[in-house]
């Protein structure tokens, strides 16, 4: 199919278009931000997608629910979580975590939480403790390094006598990304 045939994308974003027997893509100009004074340079790319009936029904359903503008950013979202899992999964570095944990508010445990995080081969960032009730608190813990190390953390501490939950959310960034000024 040859260049900005279609009818459907405006005159001004017209460029290289491809067709193929498994997919249709677009690719569009490349779109420049300027971010507090940083250029960023993004090039978007538009393509099909087959799927069943129902479950695109239940897709839209959660596009709904969580409120996303339309599909597109949803599926934004859902490709970043399969790469970020792909990637903590395959140990690359750039590997950040955090630990939710809700356990019983005794001065030993507190101690035990404490000397965890600062024995740990993983870097805790941050901490944020909440008292949830007079009896139970909450804590996040914020982590990068690697993925044994982290794991390591959340099992010590999610193993210790008192904690009653402890959930990790894991994720990788590249390392393309630079680190907040």
């Amino acid at each position: 199919m040859p260049s900005g045939t279609c009818n459907w994308i405006p005159s001004c974003l017209k460029t290289d278009v491809c067709q193929n027997d498994i997919l249709k893509c677009v690719t569009f100009p490349r779109i420049v931000l300027l971010y507090e004074g940083v250029r960023v340079t993004l090039t978007i790319k538009r393509f099909g997608v087959s799927v069943p009936e129902d479950l695109l029904d239940r897709f839209d359903e959660i596009v709904e629910i969580k409120g996303y503008v339309g599909r597109s950013e949803a599926v934004r979202d859902a490709m970043r979580a399969c790469i970020s899992q792909c990637e903590w999964e395959s140990g690359q570095e750039g590997n950040r975590a955090t630990l939710s944990v809700v356990y019983e508010h005794k001065p030993r445990l507190m101690t035990e939480l404490v000397n965890a995080q600062h024995d740990a081969a993983a870097h805790v960032i941050s901490t944020v403790h909440i008292h949830l009730t007079r009896s139970h608190c909450l804590e996040v813990l914020a982590l990068e390094g690697k993925r044994a190390d982290i794991e390591n953390l959340a099992n010590k501490i999610g193993g210790l006598s008192g904690v009653e939950f402890a959930r990790l959310f894991a994720f990788s960034l590249s390392d393309r990304d630079e680190p907040h000024a």
